[in-house]
């Protein structure tokens, strides 16, 4: 479920989704890049002995370097065992069109990662490998994941079976910076549990020079994907739901979306505790331009590193509901011209599983296997709980998922340059009223929904 994430957020189009989450601290993935040797196109040759598995990863931040060590660590502890894994980076968003391209040629990768929801294409075109018979026989216990992430590998209308292996459970939880609590004197012990709450901490913290915002008590973007996928969470919370649970009927009670809309917009004309002059939220809340900053797990190796003073807190309680952001990246396995090779790649998935203690408490995210989070050392192990503890306890109410239809892409809220990121960012302009951009939303989503 991998950041992500240094970005301007996506807009417009694919092109200006290059600066993705995945590309934040690119210095940092250095040690992973070091690992791939693409063969993109070219002709696949395996050695017999040992068997070399081909995955493909997206992971070019500091969660990158993380991953990186789990693929070291499964080659070193299978010198003499006849596999080997050969990791390849592919940028995240030429993924899936990449996917594609190597599947129709018959050099498809063995396996790589996943977000669960977004792959119902694959699923229907059979990119992606069913895995339900295949989990028996590696001796993959899924009674020891998650009903959650169980549920969230599956696709409902492509034969309901898993095409994903959890990995990891990732929330949206807000981090604060500590000097500007200090400064501001509030009580870090008690951090905003509603919205009027979080209000009130972004007041505090804000500073300006004149009407001019210079510091964002509440850290927010003009365009791209903070300000969307903040709508996203106010509006589940506040009753919203861009599709009915059986997906047939979008946008269901739209006023909530519009008064999350509205409240969004609060942020900068009516509380003035955001800019949208700021471009890169992670760079802006590393360097102090921000105080509040809803983020991802994927952060924090970043900025644990860079020794900055933060802690990371439960999202306030805005609407009716305790919602946030849920996403969940995992291991898909891809069609091979010989079957046979899926065994062996599920085998290694396992592993990576099994041992996947590190990549849950240093990489990212919370854990879906039950036996990991049961383990004393789970909260005192990797970064310290302080900065950790929110997005292993917030998973509880990490309850906003992608819909899993071959639309999908276009509903999730966490975007810069999709449908809904677009057409949202004409109401952050003040360029069209909010009641008229949920029309157009609930149309174009229907149209999704009706496709399947």
């Amino acid at each position: 479920m991998s950041e992500r994430k240094q970005t301007t957020g996506r807009r417009q189009s694919a092109k200006k989704a290059a600066l993705s989450r995945r590309t934040m601290l690119k210095g940092s993935a250095a040690a992973a890049a070091t690992l791939a040797t693409p063969y993109l196109g070219a002709t696949r040759v395996f050695a017999q002995d040992p068997i070399e598995l081909v995955h493909w990863s997206w992971l070019a931040a500091s969660d990158g370097e993380v991953w990186a060590q789990m693929i070291n660590n499964f080659n070193d502890a299978h010198k003499d065992k006849g596999v080997q894994i050969r990791m390849e980076l592919v940028p995240e968003e030429q993924y899936v069109t990449k996917v594609l391209a190597a599947s129709a040629t018959g050099r498809a990768p063995d396996f790589g990662w996943g977000t669960a929801g977004k792959g119902a294409q694959l699923a229907r075109d059979q990119v992606t490998v069913p895995l339900d018979s295949l989990i028996p026989e590696a001796g993959l216990d899924l009674d020891d994941f998650t009903k959650s992430s169980v549920a969230a590998s599956r696709y409902p209308k492509y034969g309901n079976e898993m095409f994903m292996i959890p990995m990891d459970l990732m929330s949206l939880q807000p981090e604060i910076n500590l000097d500007h609590v200090s400064e501001a004197g509030l009580d870090a012990d008690n951090a905003p549990k509603t919205g009027d709450e979080l209000i009130e901490w972004g007041k505090a913290m804000t500073k300006r020079d004149g009407e001019t915002v210079t510091r964002s008590g509440i850290l927010m973007t003009g365009s791209g994907v903070q300000p969307t996928v903040t709508w996203g969470i106010v509006a589940e919370q506040m009753g919203f739901r861009r599709a009915s649970e059986d997906l047939k009927t979008a946008a269901v009670n739209p006023e909530a979306g519009i008064a999350a809309m509205e409240w969004v917009l609060a942020l900068f004309d009516v509380h003035n505790v955001s800019t949208r002059d700021v471009t890169d939220r992670y760079k802006a809340f590393g360097t102090g331009s921000g105080s509040i900053f809803w983020t991802g797990p994927w952060t924090l190796n970043g900025y644990v590193g860079q020794g900055l003073n933060f802690m990371t807190t439960l999202f306030p309680k805005i609407g009716n509901e305790q919602k946030t952001y849920f996403e969940m990246g995992g291991m898909e396995l891809y069609t091979q011209q010989d079957p046979g090779r899926h065994k062996a790649t599920l085998e290694a998935v396992k592993w990576l599983s099994d041992n996947s203690f590190l990549w849950t408490t240093v990489g990212r995210g919370a854990s879906p296997r039950k036996s990991i989070l049961d383990r004393p050392d789970y909260k005192t192990a990797g970064h310290p709980w302080l900065v950790r503890g929110a997005f292993v306890d917030g998973m509880e109410f990490a309850t906003i998922p992608e819909v899993p239809v071959v639309a999908g892409p276009e509903f999730t809220i966490y975007s810069g340059g999709n449908f809904l990121a677009r057409t949202l960012e004409a109401v952050w302009a003040g360029t069209k009223p909010p009641a008229e951009a949920m029309s157009e939303l609930q149309e174009r989503w229907q149209e999704g929904l009706d496709e399947g």
